[in-house]
């Protein structure tokens, strides 16, 4: 080959390489380049989770936030936790547990009253709200009682149990537990009937749908 066939192939030789290394350079990134970019995205979507989780809470904890209590579809009979809350009948409270009948009666476990509390229940009848409640006094009975009486019924308070007695919110007068039930009229709690049967106290329909005039 003469020189300057030589020198023509080289001068090729040398394009084609500098040809080649500007391809390299325009087409292709650099892998510390790529690494960079991967760890940036990945740090941007961590950011955006935890900006979102950390904002909302789950839907438990809103409930809890709120103070709101899921009703249940079970019925109160102090057999379970679980209860669904009456339309309050008075004021100054929250609603009560709201008791069904089955057979024209409603049942409760007479165990519920060992704690000498007075426990209060709503019964709808004809859609209009009767409030009661039902303890147990000191002397081991267990008595019933509308959240009302002849004297201050039209304010709508009920009363509040104060040791061992029931306290009228609207006068302040108080009463005995352990009469609850023997003592009628006035401003003593309007008596409710009850009976035992076995170990379940049993209030009659009609019976509670007598102090649909006190609501």
């Amino acid at each position: 080959m003469s020189t300057a066939g030589k020198q023509e192939a080289t001068t090729r030789d040398t394009k084609r390489a500098r040809f080649a290394g500007q391809g390299e350079k325009s087409g292709g990134a650099s892998p510390w380049v790529l690494i960079a970019g991967l760890v940036m995205v990945i740090a941007l979507a961590g950011g955006a989770i935890f900006a979102f989780t950390g904002q909302a809470s789950t839907p438990t904890e809103a409930v809890a936030d709120a103070g709101e209590q899921p009703l249940s579809a079970a019925w109160n009979n102090d057999t379970t936790t679980q209860a669904i809350f009456g339309p309050p009948a008075t004021s100054g409270h929250e609603p009560y547990p709201l008791v069904k009948a089955e057979d024209g009666a409603v049942r409760l476990a007479l165990s519920t009253f060992d704690d000498y509390q007075a426990h209060f229940y709503t019964y709808v009848h004809d859609g209009q709200p009767i409030e009661f409640f039902v303890l147990k006094s000191k002397d081991g009975v267990v008595r019933a009682a509308f959240n009302a009486c002849d004297v201050c019924f039209a304010a709508r308070k009920g009363y509040t149990q104060v040791g061992d007695y029931m306290v009228c919110n609207n006068c302040g007068s108080r009463f005995p537990a352990d009469q609850i039930n023997d003592v009628r009229g006035g401003c003593n709690p309007s008596p409710l009937d009850r009976t035992v049967e076995g170990d379940t106290l049993v209030i009659q329909v009609g019976d509670i749908a007598q102090g649909l005039g006190f609501f």
